[in-house]
């Protein structure tokens, strides 16, 4: 087989793969709320203020940089993004600290999480 051929029959299959593993992110976060999508863009860390994305609704895009979570809780987040997302309970991003993966959502966060004061979405892809 030349290798014209080869990267013909082989490249579907590859960017197959590749779509199907990042698929079950956004289909897990389509059953837990049928408007989180709509309302959390790519792009963007999102945070809900209630349970399974419900309540008020934070959308953070700037890299690089803590940004501060204005809600009065953060029960609920999705992070829509191709890169990974760290969540923090001081505004300054220090305390405790959760990295957050591409594509990933918690529907009810608990502890110190519920709380959380500070995201910085990070440029870096995984955690």
């Amino acid at each position: 087989m030349n290798y014209s051929n080869f990267v013909a029959k082989s490249l579907p299959a590859l960017l197959l793969g590749t779509v199907l593993f990042l698929q079950p992110n956004i289909a897990q976060a389509n059953e837990m709320s049928p408007n989180i999508m709509s309302q959390c863009s790519a792009g963007y860390f999102c945070v809900w203020s209630g349970t399974n994305f419900t309540g008020q609704f934070q959308r953070i895009a700037a890299t690089n940089s803590y940004r501060g979570i204005t809600l009065t809780a953060t029960k609920s987040y999705y992070n829509n993004r191709m890169q990974r997302t760290w969540l923090h309970s001081d505004p300054s991003g220090g305390g405790s600290s959760l990295c957050i993966n591409p594509g990933a959502a918690k529907a009810n966060t608990s502890g110190w999480q519920a709380e959380a004061e500070a995201a910085y979405l990070a440029t870096v892809t995984s955690c």
